[in-house]
């Protein structure tokens, strides 16, 4: 038994908002803000009821006079229930939790029938809304009916929320039963870990499952007994001091008058202790034996025994409870190496259908989301662009569901599903520690290399645009292969952002004898360029490449500095040997000086610049473009050929040595930049 899915309105950053989940693990990511925990407490809401007007939706709230004057505010939530009920399992109860929230005239649909075995695959609705008693709804009006401004409304509402507010249940299939909130409460065990915890919460939550255990009729029984017998066998280990006792009370008690009233004081032993914190977790050393009480242990590890308890104790009372697990936050003091093989485990346990419970994780951790797998991740985020403002939701599952019965639906060509078969399975595999960073992020940047994403902050500074100041994420592709990782956001119901900076790899050498024509490099459109554009045509992406003649970063920074002659230099320099800084020194950027003292260059640095020179002087444009554009273009030609091989050396130069104000950013980056605000 499981939720299947959740409806929530008026709660929290939720207007009206619909998430289905996963039978096991459901791992959901998202930035700051997106409306995780809010959905954790909202799961939770079925078991823990409280709710104060701070958990009302505050957009709504503030639209009092339009929305609230006659009706007052209400928090609506759905909770969808997928169940399988074999006529053959007597031991499952389950069926008698959810008939009040049974919809039967569709049970007959439900029946399925394998080898002979018959199964319901049911789905009970619990509807449940916070309101307000109908009893006091006049005397609401009339309290708000004079309120002009927000604050005074709110103060109001506080009032009735505290006292006249409560949960109303339902059957939510369309009857509209009413159930009581012992029914809709008693379905599942939830248990609900913030992100702000203590080694307390492991005590705790193990002392439930002894407390459970010590009130079996069977259990109880035995436990008095032993209680007794305890007794006994305290009894005579401290008869001594109960002989003194007993003694000095019955020499005395005359004295201050308890024998006129008939009574008289009696010493005993009876172990009443309590058997839940009897329990104790403790921390033994591996190594050398010892033994430390839990809270004297390290948080981390602390935390990842409460983890791993509150996972496992399902195993004690296998198919009594249905249970659920909310953990905000579980990499709260745990290491990334401990974050990444914890969720390992859990990933296991889910392909091998271990869990025996439904758990819901919210997490910033990319060291969580790299091994979580893509079918059980959903990304969350807060689209105030919508009207009315709200949480909005993509399972990666459905996002690359590539199934048939999908594929029939949307019509989707063979080539459509193969290309998403490609993307998921080079994300299972790539989409690693730093790659998924990706998916918290508001918006994103995807670069080829290095360079670029050592760069970019302080391009976006430059451009107007503080980094820090929002949720970007910079990932290096390592390549061309972006179609893979902007699949993730093509018809994503999150709508994010995405800029591909990728080079238009232009060859600029023509048939090995001189540079190709300017009007080529103007017109021709590369493959891979090509293949992106018509791939991904939504609204949210944005591809940028190289325009004023450079084919990568490299030479494209470089032709975008070339006016700024102290600039370029120092670019030149941190790019080519040292060997040839003299001669940069003495010769600048003047190709007609570089081509007379040709023979005051040593060694292999000649043979390279004589490539470029060759290529310069053989250019097939030689009478359509002006010198000076060729002459740009040797210099940047030989800055990447020297570049090439430490791309982020020069990277990390450049952020080193030079002033913020020294290095122009290429007209592409900021295009891209501007349509990125």
């Amino acid at each position: 038994m499981y939720i299947q899915k959740i409806r929530i309105k008026n709660y929290r950053n939720f207007n009206d908002f619909e998430m289905e989940f996963h039978e096991g693990l459901n791992v959901i990511v998202g930035a700051n803000n997106s409306g995780k925990t809010g959905l954790l407490h909202a799961i939770n809401a079925l078991n823990d009821a409280t709710i104060t007007v701070d958990d009302f939706n505050k957009n709504n709230l503030i639209q009092f006079e339009k929305l609230y004057k006659d009706n007052a505010p209400a928090i609506e939530i759905v909770y969808y229930i997928k169940h399988i009920i074999s006529i053959d399992d007597i031991s499952d109860e389950s069926i008698i939790k959810l008939i009040p929230f049974l919809g039967f005239k569709g049970i007959g649909d439900a029946r399925t029938t394998d080898e002979g075995k018959t199964n319901y695959n049911v789905t009970a609705v619990i509807k449940s809304v916070y309101s307000l008693d109908v009893k006091y709804i006049e005397e609401y009006r009339k309290a708000v009916a004079p309120i002009k401004t927000f604050d005074e409304y709110f103060i109001v509402l506080n009032r009735f929320v505290s006292e006249h507010y409560d949960w109303n249940y339902t059957n939510g299939t369309g009857s509209d039963t009413k159930a009581t909130s012992k029914d809709a409460r008693g379905i599942f065990d939830i248990r609900f870990i913030g992100a702000e915890r203590t080694s307390e919460e492991v005590s705790r939550e193990a002392k439930r499952e002894i407390d459970a255990f010590s009130k079996k009729l069977e259990n109880a029984t035995e436990l008095d007994k032993f209680k007794s017998d305890t007794s006994e066998e305290l009894k005579k280990l401290l008869s001594p001091s109960l002989n003194k006792l007993s003694e000095l009370f019955e020499s005395e008690q005359n004295d201050i008058g308890l024998k006129k009233g008939n009574v008289s004081i009696s010493p005993s032993i009876r172990a009443n202790f309590s058997i839940p914190d009897s329990f104790v977790t403790e921390v033994k050393d591996t190594k050398t034996d010892y033994i430390v009480p839990l809270s004297y242990n390290g948080l981390g590890y602390n935390n990842l025994i409460n983890i791993y308890m509150l996972i496992r104790l399902n195993k004690i009372r296998v198919g009594k409870e249905f249970r659920i697990l909310c953990l905000e936050e579980p990499e709260a003091h745990l290491h990334p190496a401990m974050q990444y093989k914890l969720f390992k485990y859990l990933k296991k346990l889910d392909t091998d259908n271990e869990l025996k419970q439904q758990i819901f994780v919210t997490t910033h951790s990319s060291n969580i989301s790299a091994v979580a797998g893509l079918d059980n991740m959903f990304m969350m985020a807060y689209d105030r662009t919508l009207i009315p403002q709200d949480c909005v939701n993509q399972s990666l599952s459905a996002l690359f569901d590539i199934s048939g019965e999908k594929a029939d639906e949307e019509k989707a060509d063979e080539n459509e599903l193969k290309e998403k078969r490609e993307a998921k399975k080079h994300l299972s595999k790539f989409l690693d520690v730093t790659r998924s960073d990706i998916l918290f992020a508001d918006k994103v940047i995807l670069v080829e290399g290095i360079a670029e994403r050592l760069l970019m902050p302080c391009f976006m500074e430059k451009c107007g645009y503080a980094y820090e100041d929002e949720h970007i994420s910079i990932i290096e592709i390592g390549g061309k292969h972006f179609e893979y990782f902007i699949e993730l956001f093509n018809g994503n119901a999150l709508k994010k952002k995405v800029l591909c900076v990728t080079d238009n790899d232009f060859d600029w050498c023509y048939e090995n004898v001189g540079f190709d024509s300017k009007e080529n490099y103007i017109k021709e459109i590369p493959s891979h360029i090509k293949k992106i554009k018509s791939r991904f045509a939504f609204d949210e992406f944005k591809l940028c490449t190289q325009i004023n003649g450079g084919r990568t970063f490299e030479d494209e920074l470089f032709l975008s500095n070339f006016d700024k002659k102290e600039t370029a230099i120092a670019l030149l320099k941190v790019a080519l040997p040292e060997v040839l800084h003299p001669f940069i020194d003495d010769y600048g950027l003047d190709i007609n000086k570089w081509q007379s003292h040709i023979q005051d260059i040593d060694g292999r640095s000649k043979k390279t610049i004589n490539k470029f020179l060759n290529l310069y002087n053989n250019r097939i444009d030689k009478d359509k473009v002006p010198d000076e554009w060729y002459q740009r273009l040797f210099f940047a030609e030989l800055f990447l050929h020297y570049a090439s091989n430490n791309k982020g050396d020069i990277a990390l130069a450049i952020l080193s040595d030079f002033a913020d104000n020294d290095i122009v950013v290429p007209s592409y980056i900021c295009e891209g930049i501007e349509w990125l605000k």
